[in-house]
């Protein structure tokens, strides 16, 4: 029986990194989680200073938000940035925002 000789040659990373998340199924994990890291740029400073995005469970990003009050403006907010998550990651990755509350001075420390 004849084996398939491997190549030796080298390959960058950049090359074999999206094939292997392929054959994992790790894609959509992956790109959620530069939606997580994202998360500042995405929805500005301000609202920035007041969540932070968690982890994307199925099709729904987790954002904790510091207060009730916020909770509440972020509510009204979601349609738009639910457009603005969009731009940044691949389409139907995301399609809810979950609100949940936090507190303390850990909330937007990385």
């Amino acid at each position: 029986m004849l084996r398939r000789r491997k190549s030796r040659k080298f390959r960058s990373l950049g090359d074999v990194l999206p094939r292997v998340l392929k054959r994992l199924h790790l894609e959509k994990v992956v790109e959620a989680q530069k939606l997580v890291r994202l998360w500042p740029e995405v929805v500005g400073d301000k609202i920035a200073q007041h969540t932070r995005a968690l982890s994307v469970e199925g099709k729904t990003l987790v954002v904790v938000v510091d207060s009730p009050g916020w909770m509440t403006q972020l509510t009204y907010l979601k349609p738009q940035l639910l457009k603005k998550v969009a731009r940044q990651v691949k389409r139907g990755l995301v399609k809810d925002i979950r609100f949940v509350l936090g507190s303390g001075p850990t909330l937007n420390s990385t």
